[in-house]
């Protein structure tokens, strides 16, 4: 089972006081990783705690009912000094300019010939800029639930500036309320001409949600008809495969997963990916507005947690448009036309008993 880091460990000293609004409050406050804003629902019992300093990582999502041992429905880091410098391991990871790969981190576009630095080990570059960085908080609230919104630009992110020749903004806003966590992300070109985009987060859960269950009987569920096929460092090819394994609720049993899906089935709210523990008797639902296209399921083998990532794009989808591959999700964003999108992880209890 992964390594979940308890609220205990994390010795923090409050810096203002809470602002509520009703049953929401918005707390910020010093930890021994650094600054975190800490999000709350009194009402449901449940927190959320983002790292401003570390890519603006929501990392924690609880819910501690009085008389009952908290729920972890996102998961912490393996290594604990991941708190401080962020990075796409943890909590739910913001990906942008560009979620997972970029092949032998380099493609053309605009005449603009971009290298970014490669992954050591791996030969490719991944999931953009923005996760192992500062951002700026610029705003909190109590209205319609505890929000946080930060900002990232390349005026003030040193490694954005450095490698991505457009220039651009993100804004993202948490919001809590309830037993639901929404995320919702502007990105806007700053510049005179089109930029190549993509966007996409990389929420992990733990698997299992308690100690009752165990990874193998954690159920999933994928809205997708197609999957990209893969070379073996996860590069798509181009070619797609029929995805019919996920379709229904599954036992993940001993399968892993690192897999680009697409052609989703997009319904009137989006589409959604969801993981239902039978043991813990929760479901965790994550849901993207139609703005997403694609999702990347990743559940490996050495690590008890599986994540629902929507894209977006799919992985190399700058490449593969350049090399003539369709329905990639490759896109750009004219000047002072921004994005938006909405991404919302609920979670509910279910019966134990129900029907398959």
């Amino acid at each position: 089972m992964n390594k979940i880091i308890p609220l205990f460990m994390t010795a923090c000293v409050a810096v203002s006081l809470p602002v509520a609004a009703d049953n929401f409050s918005v707390e910020r406050r010093m930890a021994a990783h650094g600054p975190e804003v800490v999000l709350r629902d009194a009402a449901a019992h449940t927190t959320a705690v983002v790292l401003p300093q570390a890519g603006f990582n929501c990392w924690r999502f609880t819910l501690a009912q009085p008389g009952a041992a908290p729920v972890e429905f996102l998961a912490g880091p393996a290594d604990p000094a991941a708190l401080a410098t962020g990075g796409s391991g943890f909590g739910w990871p913001i990906l942008f300019p560009f979620p997972n790969r970029v092949a032998k981190g380099e493609f053309t576009f605009g005449g603009k010939t971009c290298r970014f630095p490669l992954r050591p080990g791996m030969g490719h570059a991944i999931h953009g800029f923005a996760n192992t960085q500062p951002w700026r908080v610029t705003a909190t609230g109590t209205r319609d639930g505890a929000s946080v919104t930060g900002v990232t630009d390349t005026d003030s992110n040193p490694a954005l500036k450095q490698h991505w020749p457009w220039p651009c903004r993100l804004t993202v806003t948490y919001t809590l309320n309830g037993l639901t966590l929404t995320m919702t992300a502007v990105a806007e070109n700053l510049g005179k001409e089109p930029m190549p985009f993509g966007f996409g987060i990389h929420p992990y859960h733990p698997l299992p949600l308690t100690a009752a269950g165990s990874r193998a009987a954690c159920e999933i569920k994928v809205p997708c008809q197609e999957q990209m096929e893969l070379t073996p460092d996860c590069i798509p090819t181009g070619k797609r495969l029929p995805a019919t394994t996920w379709r229904d609720f599954r036992a993940l049993g001993t399968n892993t997963l690192d897999d680009v899906f697409t052609t989703t089935t997009v319904e009137a709210n989006g589409s959604a990916c969801v993981l239902r523990d039978p043991a813990a008797q929760w479901e965790v639902t994550m849901r993207a507005d139609a703005a997403f296209r694609h999702w990347v399921v990743y559940a490996p083998g050495k690590r008890s947690v599986v994540c629902f990532e929507p894209y977006t794009c799919v992985t190399d989808a700058f490449n593969l448009y350049a090399r003539g591959v369709s329905d990639t999700g490759f896109a750009t964003l004219a000047p002072g036309q921004p994005w938006r999108g909405t991404v919302t992880m609920s979670v509910r209890q279910t019966s134990p008993t129900r029907e398959k």
